[in-house]
């Protein structure tokens, strides 16, 4: 459900600049974590994530991960925090 406001949004880094936008710019990060083999694979994932961020971002995306051995594998935690909405989505959609 969108929340609709009077005030415009914009998003300089994605050019856009939308009355009554679907994005409201307030979920802007995207959480992960996945369970892998090894560490191996485990850095291998990040990797391919930090690109797909790096692919979309206008201004630096924030990166905070962690890989820890589990008695399942190694699990990868990880947070995106974007400049915006749109990037957000835009990640998901490119390693869905």
């Amino acid at each position: 459900m969108a929340i609709q406001t009077e005030k415009p949004i914009e998003c300089v880094g994605c050019n856009t600049f939308d009355m009554k936008s679907l994005f409201d710019n307030r979920d802007c990060t995207q959480q992960i974590a996945y369970i892998y083999d090894t560490q191996e694979q485990a850095q291998a994932a990040l990797n391919f994530f930090t690109q797909k961020a790096r692919e979309v971002e206008s201004e630096p995306c924030e990166i905070r991960a962690e890989i820890t051995h589990t008695e399942n594998g190694y699990l990868l935690e990880a947070e995106f925090a974007f400049c915006c909405q749109a990037e957000s989505v835009i990640f998901q959609m490119k390693t869905a």
